[in-house]
């Protein structure tokens, strides 16, 4: 329980810093760094959202 616990704030916290960094972004900012900052935003989105799955099934 307390790994999902630990995956799901670390995604959670990731989801939320990268998907701020993406939209705050100059827009004279490269295009590759735009894409992996929105990447790293639903990579960590997908595993807060999987934590959280398993953690009400009882993990």
């Amino acid at each position: 329980m307390k790994v999902c616990a630990t995956i799901f704030t670390i995604g959670w916290g990731a989801a939320l810093a990268f998907g701020w960094i993406a939209l705050a972004a100059p827009p004279e900012e490269p295009t590759q760094l735009q894409t992996l900052n929105i990447a790293l935003a639903a990579l960590g989105a997908g595993a807060g959202l999987w934590s959280w799955l398993r953690i009400r099934r009882g993990c």
